[in-house]
């Protein structure tokens, strides 16, 4: 979640759009061995970056079919191209758009085994500084925008299908300058209780994703804001000592939604996937 060398300045890599665009965003090696996803047609809504486009590469390596929708569509558009699927522009706070989106991506894909959500809204600003807007903007992107997109999908989904919904390791635990998005994710839970709760047939699975390395989840935020909030995080010990990659967060989730589809019977309803240090 939050890349601490864009708040530091320390030095990291950077890949940039020429590149996504070549394809030469990679699949780890070890995620091509695997063909556990082989023939599911998968939907991945927030995949032009961060965690959704490294889902997006992943599933594909590991034998998927995938359509691919974001707002961005012009870094979409290479990525898609480079998977050999499906590109939309979408933006999720729109409900006609969702309903569209899924409709034409079913309709190319043949069907939906996998329904994967990904976007998220996070505008940086103190509580008493947040603004209305902005306050209904984080709902209806960070909230509303999944159930919508889980009830557009329901006509449209495969026998075993499996929908994975990403929230926040954060929900619960109150970090400054954030408000407006721990409190759409914190609604965002609830609304998939209800979701399972009214279909029970259904593998959702919830993944509360902590920290993690190369999103762009930072982008247009102000630095000296940035800085500030890094200092209240430090003092409350809300700093890990080491980020997730975002690579190893991507093939972790393809393979819950593999191990969903190929047990039936059992489903990780919510799972957390928090930084380990290694070495």
């Amino acid at each position: 979640m939050y890349p601490l060398s864009w708040v530091t300045g320390k030095d990291r890599t950077v890949v940039s759009d020429n590149q996504r665009g070549a394809g030469q965003l990679e699949a780890p090696e070890r995620a091509i061995g695997y063909q556990d996803l082989a023939g599911l047609r998968i939907l991945v809504v927030g995949a032009s970056s961060g965690i959704g486009e490294a889902f997006a590469i992943a599933a594909q390596a590991r034998g998927a079919s995938v359509a691919l929708a974001a707002r961005r569509i012009a870094r979409l558009t290479p990525l898609a191209d480079s998977l050999h699927g499906f590109a939309y522009e979408l933006d999720v706070s729109q409900p006609r758009a969702i309903e569209a989106t899924v409709a034409s991506a079913s309709a190319a894909l043949g069907g939906l085994d996998v329904v994967v959500f990904s976007s998220a809204f996070l505008p940086f600003a103190h509580v008493h500084d947040t603004d209305a807007a902005t306050w209904v903007h984080a709902f209806a992107v960070n909230a509303v925008g999944a159930s919508h997109l889980l009830r557009a999908a329901l006509p449209y989904l495969s026998q075993s299908s499996v929908i994975l919904v990403a929230s926040s390791h954060d929900v619960g635990r109150p970090r400054a300058g954030v408000a407006a998005y721990n409190a759409s994710k914190a609604a965002l839970d609830e609304v998939l209780r209800s979701w399972r709760g009214e279909h029970p047939e259904l593998a959702l699975i919830r993944v509360a994703i902590g920290p993690t390395e190369d999103t762009e989840i930072l982008r247009g935020a102000d630095r000296d804001l940035l800085a500030e909030l890094y200092r209240a995080w430090k003092e409350h010990g809300q700093i890990p000592a080491q980020m997730s990659a975002v690579a190893d967060v991507a093939n972790t989730l393809a393979s819950l939604v593999a191990a969903a589809r190929d047990n039936p019977s059992v489903v990780p309803e919510s799972v957390i996937l928090a930084p380990r240090r290694i070495g």
